[in-house]
């Protein structure tokens, strides 16, 4: 009972942050301050929802008894968090070439 509800509750908070963000973003093109000029809104938008699904999946696995179960659940989880994670590159805006940057 104990350490597993502990990260359970920890995953679920993750989870509920980030896909409070990215609906944020989706609809109201809101992003947090530092993020603003180096990211492309609706991908990292998406990309956040594809991470809280990811972490969702993870905290069914978690929650799993059985072993075998327990894979079911973490392998496409994982699946998710690398397609999440190529979201996350192809969203990066390349830096300028400029005397400045």
């Amino acid at each position: 009972m104990g350490i597993r509800y502990g990260i359970g509750a920890l995953i679920a908070v993750t989870a509920l942050l980030l896909a409070g963000s990215g609906i944020a973003t989706l609809s109201r093109g809101w992003l947090l301050p530092w993020q603003r000029r180096h990211v492309v809104r609706q991908l990292f938008a998406w990309a956040q929802l594809l991470i809280a699904i990811a972490l969702g999946i993870q905290l069914i696995g978690l929650r799993a008894v059985d072993s075998a179960c327990r894979t079911v659940f973490t392998m496409p989880g994982s699946v998710v968090l690398l397609l999440a994670l190529v979201l996350i590159t192809r969203a990066q805006r390349p830096r300028g070439t400029g005397q400045g940057d």
